[in-house]
């Protein structure tokens, strides 16, 4: 492992540690406009620090997203998802050192509204996400772009759950289950194949495969060989 692929781990695990401590603290206050709002500069703010080192995905969903649309190979995938697991339960585990008692346990069944709140929301953030990802924007206009896809993604999915939209952050505040897992990873793994294949179908991997065949240069034939002029005939002097 290069030093390069060390600092991609390491922002993984501080951006998801500091969006997770966020969001604990602020939804202490019961107010999910705020809550979505300090999640969204969360990512935002470190979108802009750390984008160019791993990608600021900060999200299980958002890895195995970028996974499914082949934007991360398998060993990163694999290396994101433990990073933001440890740094999930780190701050979790810092939040109640700091507030002095245990997070309740708030798992539930699998409950269709919930899934389906988490599904919609996850897929309006993803939809700002990848087109980052696929215009290969930068600076500002990632970090906005992406900061406010999350942000409206999490009032979304507010209509009918807690509105994490983030598997890393429901294992951070207690409440990792079916309904905080399939639905985030799934909404957000259908937004982008949807924006890959559907939207933006230029970008996708089949029209690169079929522009590459169509740009290869034909096979020219070999010339056909020259038949060799007959022999003259010698012609004896009487």
């Amino acid at each position: 492992m290069n030093q390069r692929q060390v600092a991609a781990l390491l922002a993984e695990a501080v951006g998801t540690f500091v969006l997770v401590l966020v969001v604990l603290n602020v939804s202490r206050y019961q107010l999910p406009f705020f809550t979505a709002i300090g999640a969204g500069v969360a990512v935002a703010t470190f979108t802009g620090a750390f984008g160019k080192l791993s990608g600021a995905n900060f999200n299980p969903a958002v890895t195995l997203g970028l996974f499914a649309i082949r934007k991360l190979t398998v060993f990163r995938a694999i290396g994101y998802l433990a990073a933001q697991a440890v740094a999930a339960y780190g701050a979790m585990r810092l939040y109640e050192y700091f507030v002095g008692h245990n997070l309740t346990n708030t798992t539930t069944p699998f409950h269709m509204q919930v899934f389906l709140a988490e599904f919609i929301g996850a897929l309006v953030f993803s939809l700002g996400f990848v087109a980052v990802v696929v215009q290969k924007a930068g600076g500002m206009k990632a970090s906005l772009t992406i900061g406010a896809a999350l942000f409206l993604g999490i009032l979304v999915a507010g209509l009918g759950s807690n509105g994490l939209i983030n598997p890393a952050v429901a294992l951070g505040v207690r409440s990792f289950d079916w309904n905080y897992f399939l639905g985030p990873v799934l909404g957000f793994g259908v937004g982008a194949l949807v924006y890959v294949y559907v939207l933006d179908p230029s970008t996708s991997p089949l029209t690169r495969m079929a522009s590459a065949t169509a740009k290869a240069p034909a096979v020219k034939a070999a010339p056909a060989k020259k038949k060799a002029a007959p022999a003259k005939k010698k012609t004896s002097r009487k």
